[in-house]
């Protein structure tokens, strides 16, 4: 995956918690994911489509969720319940939102949010590859999880039209 298409999600989140959270985040090397479908973490997923398609997720431990959606609505939460899966769908949306305008020469849509919790999941397969990106912060650590493959028809026509438009 190219750096231009990870690069606007990394700095999605830095600005996402800079200014909502007031809370830093540092970001370790991407690499490829390696999902065991094994997990007790709450996972928000976004769907991307348009001239390019894939999925962003965002996996954070039950005690990350609640710390970062407790900060959020000021409050403190001692166990995951639907204010904090609402609270990570939420910021799931404004991060892929966030992302979206800052992929240069793609149209992208994004779908509603989708929030798993608990138990086994498995986000990739064999025809769809995840690239993920661990993040440290105060409020605890988590992992931003990229596929995002380019449509070439039509990023295509999206290119020729914003060349007609200027």
């Amino acid at each position: 995956m190219k750096v231009e298409y990870i690069n606007p999600f990394i700095q999605s989140v830095s600005e996402t918690f800079s200014s909502m959270l007031d809370c830093e985040v540092t970001h370790g090397k991407p690499f490829p994911t390696k999902d065991d479908g094994q997990s007790n973490h709450l996972i928000g997923i976004i769907g991307l489509s348009g001239t390019a398609q894939g999925n962003i997720a965002i996996k954070f431990p039950a005690e990350t969720a609640m710390a970062i959606v407790g900060s959020l609505v000021g409050t403190n939460f001692s166990k995951v319940d639907s204010s904090v899966v609402d609270g990570v769908g939420e910021l799931v949306n404004i991060i892929a939102g966030n992302a979206k305008v800052k992929i240069r020469g793609h149209r992208i849509s994004i779908s509603l949010p989708t929030v798993l919790r608990g138990g086994i999941h498995k986000l990739s397969s064999r025809s769809i590859a995840y690239i993920t990106i661990p993040f440290k912060s105060a409020k605890g650590d988590f992992e931003i999880l990229i596929s995002f493959r380019p449509n070439a028809k039509e990023k295509q026509e999206a290119m020729h039209e914003s060349a007609y438009s200027r």
